[in-house]
């Protein structure tokens, strides 16, 4: 992705021509001034919106993708990635606003490439970039961030809305994304959309870091999650990952980041054989597996296995500031 032949680096287009091919390669998601690029800021009408979501995140070579992701899927991974904390909440993507920070030996068709996955995904999505900034990085580096805006339909659900007796769920599969679903996973947009609506969700969020540390941010204080762990949605590649490293397949479902599904309370009176029924007949081709329920808290141990009743043993996931 970069280059030491300098007409072929971003640094030989400048800013202003940069900024002119980008609008190009996004098309039809860049819509024009004064609700698109062109002014200082975009205009935009919020009038129709009750509630408004917004969310920002970013991907960083070397840390979210490496040379064996191509420039496309990175792209698409930059949008999706936003989009998976507005299904988290219920919500429907709005306007987006991106950044760059680019180092001057990127290579242009590279960019090109990260700008046309990016167009992928919002044309699917429907989310329309209308603005945005570029900078520079030291050689050899690139950071790519969207601040993403939402609306909600419907209550939002938040992750603070859990109690004793909820029972928890997973949508999809879980574990190994290191291989390419990191990538190359679908944001649950309509699946949240629906959770939303149905009145039987009490907390939500998507599972970035893993389980064993996404958890914690739903349990309310005087609970302890109690799970099923032979009921945890294995994926082929936590096979995989488990002969790799030598640990259990459903400790890399627990502990493994960037699965990008939902984790999800269903309340306690919810009558969960019928609910299960309308999601199977809504989203068949989109697994959704109760892994556990919520209970009052007995000691210190805050993830119990619900068959040993003992305290599992894997509390962390993705840390992002310590070493992995």
């Amino acid at each position: 992705m970069f280059t030491d032949q300098p007409a072929d680096s971003i640094y030989a287009l400048g800013e202003v021509k940069l900024i002119h091919a980008i609008g190009e390669w996004l098309g039809d998601v860049s819509p024009p001034s004064p609700t698109g690029m062109g002014d200082d800021c975009a205009l935009i009408d919020t009038s129709q919106v009750d509630r408004q979501l917004l969310t920002t995140d970013s991907v960083s070579y070397g840390r979210h993708f490496d040379d064996t992701v191509t420039a496309r899927a990175a792209g698409e991974k930059l949008i999706k990635r936003n989009l998976s904390d507005i299904a988290a909440m219920g919500g429907y993507p709005g306007p987006a606003l991106l950044n760059l920070l680019c180092a001057p030996n990127l290579r242009v068709d590279w960019l090109q490439e990260f700008i046309l996955g990016i167009r992928q995904s919002c044309t699917r999505y429907q989310v329309p970039i209308v603005g945005g900034d570029i900078g520079t990085l030291p050689e050899g580096q690139f950071t790519a961030s969207l601040s993403q805006t939402g609306y909600m339909r419907s209550q939002a659900i938040l992750r603070s809305g859990a109690q004793a007796g909820d029972t928890l769920y997973v949508t999809g599969t879980l574990g190994g994304s290191i291989y390419h679903k990191h990538y190359s996973f679908e944001p649950r947009l309509a699946e949240g959309q629906w959770l939303a609506q149905s009145g039987q969700c009490t907390a939500m969020m998507d599972i970035t870091d893993g389980i064993a540390k996404d958890l914690n941010a739903l349990i309310p204080a005087n609970c302890a999650a109690h799970i099923k762990l032979p009921a945890l949605p294995l994926s082929p590649d936590a096979h995989r990952r488990a002969s790799a490293t030598g640990r259990s397949a459903i400790e890399h479902a627990f502990c493994d980041g960037e699965d990008y599904e939902l984790l999800l309370c269903l309340r306690a009176n919810c009558k969960t054989a019928e609910f299960e029924a309308s999601w199977q007949q809504r989203f068949p081709e989109t697994p959704l597996t109760r892994i556990g329920r919520l209970e009052t808290l007995t000691g210190e141990a805050r993830y119990i296995d619900a068959d040993s009743k003992e305290a599992l043993p894997w509390v962390k996931g993705f840390e992002h500031l310590t070493e992995q």
